[in-house]
């Protein structure tokens, strides 16, 4: 593979690449807080601490590419106002995400430190104070 060819499979294979350029902006800490805040009551805090541990681990400098991939699918989907099941719908709305958020979690213990444990139980306390 000649060097350019290398430097563009690099570059395409970027996790930021496979999300729409519409949907970037809403994968920054912001988006996910402001999300995750109005709905963390409804998710319930086994759900909500999955998802910090995922954002956390999205975020690490120590995770492989391959899983921030994965990882980066599971919270544009959860981000995203257009899936399976419309979160709207009452006690359904989470449901596909929560499947989705569940999966990709069980995918990713191997690469949890207790560092992102820690940080992702102190958020999820931290936010379930505030909204209760």
């Amino acid at each position: 593979m000649k060097h350019s060819e290398e430097k563009q499979y690099t570059q395409s294979s970027d996790p930021e690449n496979f999300i729409p350029k519409f949907r970037r902006r809403n994968l920054d800490k912001t988006g996910f807080l402001n999300k995750l805040a109005r709905f963390a009551g409804r998710l319930g805090e086994p759900i909500v601490r999955q998802l910090y541990v995922l954002y956390y681990l999205w975020d690490s400098p120590h995770t492989p590419r391959r899983a921030k991939m994965i990882i980066v699918g599971a919270l544009v989907y959860f981000l995203s106002p257009i899936d399976s099941i419309p979160d709207l719908l009452g006690p359904l709305g989470f449901s596909d995400d929560i499947a989705v958020i569940t999966l990709v979690y069980s995918q990713m213990k191997t690469y949890l430190t207790e560092d992102i444990k820690e940080r992702a139980r102190l958020a999820t306390e931290k936010l379930l104070r505030k909204t209760s």
